[in-house]
């Protein structure tokens, strides 16, 4: 990557040696400025606008939280992402620090993988930088698992990590669906809804990596009046499990999405829905054919 359309990062330290070991721990993958004064940063900002800053909480003269008090009242600083570097993270810091919208705290001495991890959650926090399906559904996942082990703190608490990032807005939807019900103790509802979004990754993760089946339009076609069949019939998981039997051929994306839907209509015991969803996936195929 040229150096030009590497994110930009301030670090505003007033002792040399922290701001010489950041640039070197950073330079590979951003384009670091440094400046030793919270005056210096204030004077940068009313020119530059970076990615996100790096910022001491103790430095003389004006520290860091009186820094971050003056940039967010700069058009240059007013949102921009904020980790603060400290050598200890008292109570008193990290409760001004959270008015002010701090994302992070850094300890120091800090660990190089740590620094890089924390920019890169809050860079993705902002949605400078994406959240990879891969990585979303890890984070589910962990949900999925909190909820299977009866920790309902814990996956409300993961809930909300993961809400705090630039989501889908399906999926948003759906996870903050699912924190309500949690608080509101209805866990069986909650964990519909965080199934519901792990199928949906796992088809997104899963076509990055498996191969799709041919199918012919006949056999298409003879699937899904399979499917219309059990539903006529009231067989709900048969017909649940044909549809995710299909899934694994390479159809049509927009049949595909109709018979997502009606996976999703099934779930929640609208199998009329789904019957409609079926046939609009018949109708559809027989267009896309045209």
């Amino acid at each position: 990557m040229d150096r030009l359309d590497k994110m930009k990062i301030l670090a505003v330290d007033d002792n040399i040696i922290n701001l010489a070991t950041i640039e070197q721990e950073l330079k590979d993958k951003y384009e670091v400025i440094t400046v030793n004064s919270g005056v210096r940063a204030i004077r940068y900002l009313n020119k530059e606008k970076p990615d996100l800053v790096l910022l001491d909480v103790q430095m003389a003269l004006m520290d860091g939280i009186e820094t971050l008090k003056e940039m967010r009242t700069m058009e240059n600083g007013a949102t921009i992402p904020v980790i603060m570097l400290t050598s200890k993270k008292d109570r008193e810091t990290v409760i001004e620090g959270s008015k002010l919208g701090i994302m992070d705290y850094v300890v120091k001495p800090f660990d190089s993988q740590d620094l890089h991890e924390r920019i890169d959650r809050a860079l993705k926090k902002v949605g400078v930088l994406p959240v990879e399906d891969k990585e979303l559904y890890e984070y589910v996942k962990q949900v999925q698992d909190e909820l299977a082990a009866h920790n309902v703190r814990s996956a409300i608490i993961k809930t909300e990590e993961i809400l705090s990032y630039k989501i889908d807005e399906e999926i948003f939807g759906r996870m903050q669906n699912a924190k309500s019900r949690l608080r509101a103790n209805d866990i069986d509802t909650a964990e519909r809804l965080v199934g519901r979004v792990m199928k949906m990754l796992e088809r997104s993760v899963g076509s990055e990596t498996t191969v799709k089946f041919p199918i012919s339009a006949g056999e298409m076609n003879a699937r899904l009046l399979y499917v219309l069949n059990d539903l006529e019939n009231f067989k709900v998981k048969e017909a649940a499990q044909k549809l995710e039997d299909l899934m694994r051929f390479d159809i049509p994306p927009i049949v595909a999405e109709s018979c997502v839907a009606a996976q999703e209509r099934l779930e929640e015991f609208d199998d009329g829905a789904a019957e409609e969803l079926v046939q609009q996936a018949l109708t559809e195929m027989k267009n896309h054919l045209i």
